[in-house]
């Protein structure tokens, strides 16, 4: 059990929790912002707000990082864990500030879908990071990382279904490329979130 192994360094798992809170609490809030596109500026600074404390967060894992001797696991693991999660958020609140910019005031209906899909993903992630205290948990990490897959495969299916529809019936060609960019980038969300979730899984065999 890693918690056992090394007791002082649980603020390591500590920060990684509070990552994972702030990435779900921006998945959730871009969700919602889809299906309100009329309120979506409240949304956008919701967001915003999230990824800045999420920075901090990721500031204090390096700083720490940086003066412990002894980590719980290997060093180069809990970096490309904290970035990696870092960069999921950074992807939302980019995707999240693209609206207002882009004047998308109606949205079809598998992009909200794939909003969905992603704040699953999320939501498997940070249950997957709140077990990774102990070893004793590798079984319920898999399980959640597995769930990930699972959701990136339906994610590909939603997006090949609001892809030919755009290309079937959507006429503007401004109004094709915003939207054909949109899902890219969402898609991407739950792509990186699979990254993380293949990092808890190399972490948890490392040390199993």
């Amino acid at each position: 059990m890693l918690k056992r192994l090394l007791p002082r360094q649980e603020k390591f798992f500590q920060l990684f929790q509070q990552a994972a809170d702030k990435l779900v609490l921006a998945s959730t809030e871009f969700s919602n912002m889809l299906q309100n596109l009329g309120n979506q500026q409240y949304y956008v600074d919701q967001i915003a707000k999230h990824e800045e404390e999420a920075d901090q967060v990721a500031h204090m894992t390096f700083e720490l990082l940086h003066k412990t001797f002894i980590t719980p696991f290997d060093r180069h693991d809990i970096h490309q864990l904290t970035s990696t999660l870092d960069d999921v958020i950074d992807l939302i609140n980019r995707i999240a500030q693209r609206f207002p910019f882009y004047q998308l005031l109606s949205i079809p209906d598998e992009m909200i879908k794939l909003s969905q899909l992603s704040a699953e993903a999320t939501t498997h992630l940070k249950a997957s990071i709140y077990c990774l205290h102990s070893l004793n948990n590798s079984a319920e990490i898999f399980k959640h990382c597995n769930e990930i897959d699972k959701v990136e495969s339906k994610a590909h299916q939603v997006v090949l279904a609001g892809e030919k529809k755009l290309f079937m019936d959507e006429q503007d060609f401004k109004q094709f490329f915003k939207l054909k960019e949109t899902y890219s980038h969402i898609k991407s969300v739950i792509n990186r979130c699979q990254d993380v979730a293949n990092i808890l899984k190399g972490i948890v065999l490392e040390y199993s």
